[in-house]
């Protein structure tokens, strides 16, 4: 039998779950009162959640640590407005990444009266600043069965995002770009094996100690999204 590589798996129903009448918050590491000493940060990665917000309601995200944070839309739109209130949609299809600084506060808004949106977002500590806020796009339906890049060619990012959709058994192969680099994925839809390991929906896998990464679609319209932390 093969030997697996280094690495930790986040399972969906581990993570650690919030609701109120406003949203519902699902944790793969420790954020707000959630605490578990198996999930504190993975090196750069303090932050990684999954929100549903129920229609019309607002929640807030307040900023720790300096660092980049990033929203990623499931399913509707999600407007973004800081403490100058200024604003910013981000709908499916796009990422939004900004630079937060110690204590800011932005606030998350679902503008649809009566229905749900659902959204990702990490965060990546660093105290080097070099962008302001923007949007990247990207059409998972238009390059399927390989991972597009969003925002590599920001070089002084800490880390390397990447997403996919991959029909059932179509695979990639991942290529650390520094030797020292960690990995982490999390499936947003679907099944996936990523080197050994089977991952179901929501599922989270952390690596390290890898200079690739092989990943195979278990299933159709099976979409997988890849943090390469930088050192």
């Amino acid at each position: 039998m093969e030997k697996l590589s280094p690495g930790q798996i986040h399972l969906a129903y581990q993570r650690g779950f919030t609701e109120t009448n406003t949203l519902q918050r699902y944790s793969s590491f420790n954020y707000g009162t959630y605490f578990n000493e198996h999930r504190k940060p993975f090196g750069r990665l303090s932050v990684f959640n999954e929100e549903v917000l129920e229609g019309g309601k607002t929640s807030l995200f307040r900023a720790e640590k300096a660092g980049y944070i990033a929203f990623i839309p499931i399913t509707g739109e999600l407007l973004l407005q800081n403490a100058n209130r200024d604003s910013r949609i981000i709908d499916v299809g796009q990422v939004y990444m900004d630079y937060a600084f110690p204590g800011e506060v932005l606030k998350l808004v679902n503008r649809y009266p009566n229905d749900k949106i659902n959204y990702l977002y990490f965060f990546i500590d660093s105290e080097v600043d070099f962008f302001d806020g923007r949007i990247f796009n990207f059409d998972l339906a238009d390059k399927q069965n390989e991972l597009i890049k969003i925002g590599h060619e920001q070089a002084a990012l800490p880390f390397k995002l990447s997403i996919g959709m991959f029909a059932g058994r179509a695979d990639a192969l991942y290529h650390l770009t520094q030797k020292n680099s960690l990995f982490y994925t999390f499936v947003v839809a679907g099944a996936f094996e990523v080197q050994g390991r089977l991952l179901h929906q929501r599922d989270g896998l952390a690596l390290w100690q890898e200079a690739e990464i092989d990943m195979e679609a278990l299933s159709n319209n099976a979409v997988i999204i890849v943090l390469e932390l930088l050192k």
